[in-house]
């Protein structure tokens, strides 16, 4: 109640600072070409600050001669309408308006402008669209437009933007590098295998946050050995078009089951690629990156210290009376002599600052036509083993711990530091490679129709990390290479009569065929005479996707009107291996279907021109069949006999489940740029197809159906976004959010209670079920300032309560904040608070930007007394606090031309990220050239 008083009075201090005039008089640098007069007004707004809504009704017949060079915004503006018969107007709300040149006699009959809410693509969660039936003579048209991530700072619930600049701006080593900086949004094990695994707000992997990439998904679940597992999507930064982050349940076709929230990704299309008025486009790009080995080191090749590896009890002599003592044994064949080294020379090799060994590129070609549009992408990179940091908590070897004997001394050596690998050394399996083809087409069809059609190939190698290695094992290697393909097909068909109110359908069909083979060999024995031999296990699979998504929104246009959309949603999962494990069997992979439908609706009522309603309502129900059969005893309740040869029949594990969740938010805007929301939604996440059948170490019970996790989130916030804060051209962005998320029946894996039933299957070791809840509250902020010449950025997240419960055995208290033993939760936990901050300014006429970033990371929550996941195999990752300085410098000299420089991690830090599943060290000092052509 505190915190929603304060909102409140922040609104309303805010909401008396008077509005200021748009500055007409400031000079600008202008590039816009002679193009449809929309278009242009929309760059006008993106270069003057001045906000632009565009209702291509009115200005669809216009050709804009377009504007080159240094101008004051009011005469940039006049070019811009020369010729088209339109004058502009500065009314009394700041705004610019445009009417036709009139005559006394002269009456206009044009269509309402479009709601301002659906340009800027914020799901309320529909927008509203006019209808041609409704003329009225038109009053001065308002000509507003945004910045594509003021979205953030006008929907009512968390969303965050990432821009295709942003993209190309914080490339980063790693793909989930380009999430760098987003609040309340982490990585999981963001330096393996160039997957995304997306944290928001505590809540990942399974489906809790979708990766839809043009709205297919083509997650996947991988096995990670004994410390857990990790969801992964695959996509390549140089053919992301943007990126909307939204944070908890949505009321759409495509968020069924996001009790965290859903990451929509846009492939680049001819838009991004075409310039306004021309026909055609070619986007090159190509970037040069260091700290790397660039090659890939031979398999088995040693890294970081290897304690335990030399000595099998860890004991080593010195000060010995008689050399013979401390030497090698004749029977046991062991050296007790203390080694000059307890690390290989290998790996110590770190280049130089600015020698370059790694490299991405790509190319991008569009043409438009009369009927729309093609396009084909196509992106390559590679990387090498990166080089850990420097300054930082890395690993040294601790001798202290000795005992003077008779004839010699005892020395016991000890690790200590975040991880085994040392400082500036290269990490073994940091390596990818990948190569995407994106081919898309979109077509205008009759009857206000259209059509679009897209294919996205994604294959790569990669080396595979694992925290079995890292955190038990003797000496980590690099193993053979993992592999992953993963193919993605779509088509959209849409349907938006202008005659039709009740008419605007969506039709979605996407597949994506993943197939992936995950080698995590270590090697043991003689590396210099080749008779090494193969240790641990591979799993090659193929996962199959295939969903349907069917929407339709009603409009209707008289003021109070609702607003209207429903939808359903499909999907069909088939998970197979394609190849034995060399050493686990059956026993490794899981084999299995699954069926989901999801039913919604929406409603958006204007109460009042200042208060919005929206409400909504999800059905969800879903099967699953596990084909891979399992062993019971004949002690078992579940055995059956049924040929009476004395042994049970195999048992099957099948699933089904429903539930209905509802979405309701109140939204006030006591003025055009200040609003108040509060939000109440649930969501239901059905268990997955990994969580249901049948693998190596974990099963669900067989004789207790998994429940679906039930979200309830709360959350209230304010946004502001204020055009002339402090002067006449500034703009000032702020939103602050407070949210309470519970999720009650939080599915994940445990030990096995003494009371359950065991498999006959040796290597069933845990279960998967669900515990009682899992909760994050916290207070979340994004801050913009924009000065022109000067800008900077703020974002954080603060927690103020985790909280993990679960009743089993061993357990000295349900709820703890820092995990449960063997919970594949314990290395998803946030941290306890992270933030960023980004400040630069823009010379040269905005032709040169250059800035530094600044990322910070507090520690996770750690147990203080008795740790209950002492006795398991997932114990919490001990990241430490971090500061980390990014600096990033772009120069622009012409619209053609982008280079872009960056120098990660400046003052070169040794840290292990945040929600890291092995004890992994991040890179280093890092830097980086990109060059982009576009004509």
């Amino acid at each position: 109640m505190v915190r929603a008083c304060a909102l409140v009075a922040l609104a309303l201090f805010l909401n008396a600072i008077p509005a200021p005039a748009a500055n007409l008089a400031s000079f600008h640098s202008f590039s816009i070409a002679a193009q449809p007069l929309g278009g242009a007004l929309l760059q006008f707004s993106l270069a003057t600050g001045i906000d632009v809504l565009v209702d291509d009704r009115i200005v669809q017949d216009h050709q804009s001669p377009g504007v080159q060079g240094q101008w004051r915004s009011d005469q940039a503006l006049e070019q811009l309408l020369e010729g088209t018969g339109l004058q502009w107007h500065l009314n009394g709300n700041n705004l610019i308006t445009l009417t036709p040149h009139r005559t006394a006699d002269m009456e206009l009959s044009v269509t309402p402008v479009t709601e301002l809410q659906e340009l800027q693509g914020v799901p309320l969660p529909v927008g509203l669209r006019p209808t041609e039936r409704e003329q009225v003579v038109l009053a001065p048209v308002t000509v507003r437009g945004t910045r594509e991530d003021d979205a953030t700072f006008r929907a009512p619930a968390s969303v965050n933007i990432i821009t295709q600049r942003d993209i190309e701006r914080f490339r980063g080593t790693s793909v989930g590098d380009i999430f760098q900086g987003t609040p309340g949004v982490l990585i999981g094990e963001n330096r393996n295998s160039g997957g995304l695994d997306v944290n928001i707000r505590g809540m990942q992997g399974q489906g809790r946050v979708p990766v839809l990439i043009d709205g297919a998904r083509q997650e996947t679940t991988v096995y990670r050995g004994y410390a857990g597992v990790s969801s992964r999507s695959y996509v390549d930064p140089d053919l992301v078009g943007g990126i909307r982050i939204d944070k908890g349940p949505v009321t759409s076709a495509e968020g069924t089951g996001a009790t965290g929230g859903t990451v929509s990704m846009r492939t680049i299309e001819a838009g991004d690629i075409i310039k306004p008025g021309k026909e055609w486009g070619i986007r090159l790009r190509g970037s040069l990156m260091g700290n790397n080995s660039g090659s890939v080191p031979a398999a088995g090749t040693p890294a970081g210290y290897h304690l335990g590896a030399i000595n099998d009890d860890g004991v080593y002599r010195i000060d010995c009376a008689r050399p013979d003592i401390c030497e090698q044994q004749h029977f046991t064949g062991r050296s007790y002599a203390l080694p000059d080294s307890f690390a290989p020379v290998e790996g110590m090799d770190r280049p130089d600052l600015f020698s370059p060994k790694s490299h991405a590129g790509s190319i991008a070609l569009a043409r438009r036509f009369d009927w729309g549009s093609l396009l084909a992408a196509y992106a390559e990179r590679s990387q090498g083993n990166y080089y850990a940091g420097k300054h930082g908590p890395a690993p040294y070897m601790d001798l202290s711990d000795q005992r003077k004997l008779a004839f010699y001394t005892e020395v016991r050596p000890k690790r200590e530091g975040a991880s085994r690998f040392r400082a500036e050394e290269r990490i073994v399996n940091s390596n990818y490679a990948s190569e995407s083809l994106l081919l898309k087409g979109q077509f205008h069809l009759p009857a206000d129709q259209s059509l679009e059609l897209s294919y996205l190939r994604y294959d790569s190698t990669y080396g595979e990390l694992m925290p079995s290695q890292l955190m038990w094992f003797g000496t980590v290697r690099q193993t053979n290479s993992s592999t992953v393909l993963a193919e993605t097909y779509n088509a959209r068909y849409r349907w938006q009569p202008a005659e039709l109110d009740w008419a605007d359908i969506l039709v979605s069909l996407w597949q994506t065929d993943t197939r992936s083979q995950n080698i995590f060999y270590y090697l043991e024995g003689d590396f210099s005479n080749n008779s090494a031999t193969e240790m641990g296990s591979a799993s090659a699979e193929r996962y199959q996707r295939r969903g349907a998504d069917l929407s339709n929104t009603m409009h209707f246009w008289s003021y109070g009107q609702p607003v209207v959309a429903y939808g359903i949603s499909l999907q069909h999962e088939d998970l197979s291996p394609t190849s034995k494990s060399a050493q686990m069997g059956d026993d490794f992979s899981r084999d299995g279907l699954r069926e989901e439908l999801s039913a919604f609706t929406a409603v958006q009522w204007y109460m009042h021109p200042n208060v919005i309603l929206d409400g909504g309502m999800r059905h969800t129900r879903f099967s699953t069949e596990d084909r891979k059969a399992a062993e019971v005893s004949s002690t078992s309740s579940l055995c059956v006999d049924s040929s009476g040869d004395g042994t049970c029949d195999p048992v099957y594990y099948e699933s089904s489940s429903s539930g209905t969740t509802p979405i309701v938010s109140l939204t006030w805007e006591p003025r055009a740029d200040i609003q108040l929301y509060a939000r109440y939604a649930e969501a239901m996440r059905m268990p997955s197809l990994f969580e249901t059948t049948q693998g190596f170490s974990v099963n669900p019970n067989m004789d207790t159906e998994l429940k679906p996790e039930h979200a309830k989130n709360r959350e209230v916030g304010l946004n502001v976004l204020r055009e002339g804060m402090l002067t006449t051209s500034d703009t000032f962005r702020l939103k602050l959010a407070y949210f309470r998320n519970y999720t009650k029946d939080y599915l994940t894996r445990t030990s096995i209670n003494f009371w359950e039933e065991s498999s006959t299957n040796s290597m069933d070791f845990f279960r998967m079920r669900n515990i009682d809840s899992a909760s994050f509250h916290g207070v979340e902020l994004n801050m913009d300032y924009d000065l022109g010449w000067l800008f900077t950025e703020l974002a954080g997240t603060k927690y103020t309560h985790i909280e993990m419960c679960h009743h089993g055995s061993l357990r000295r208290y349900d709820c703890t904040d820092y995990g449960i033993s063997n919970s594949y939760i314990n290395n998803m936990i946030p941290p306890q608070w992270h933030a960023s901050a980004i400040l630069g300014v823009r010379l040269l006429s905005r032709k040169l930007e250059l800035g530094t970033r600044g990322t910070f990371m507090g520690q996770r929550t750690m147990a203080e007394f008795h740790d209950d996941t002492s006795n398991g195999f997932t114990k919490p990752i001990p990241w430490h606090e971090y500061t980390l300085w990014d600096l990033f410098v772009s120069y622009q000299p012409n619209d053609w031309l982008t280079l872009d420089f960056n120098i990660d991690n400046l003052t070169d830090e040794y840290y292990l990220d945040a929600l890291s599943l092995g004890l992994v060290p991040a890179p280093g000092r890092t830097a980086r050239l990109s060059m982009t052509l576009h004509f």
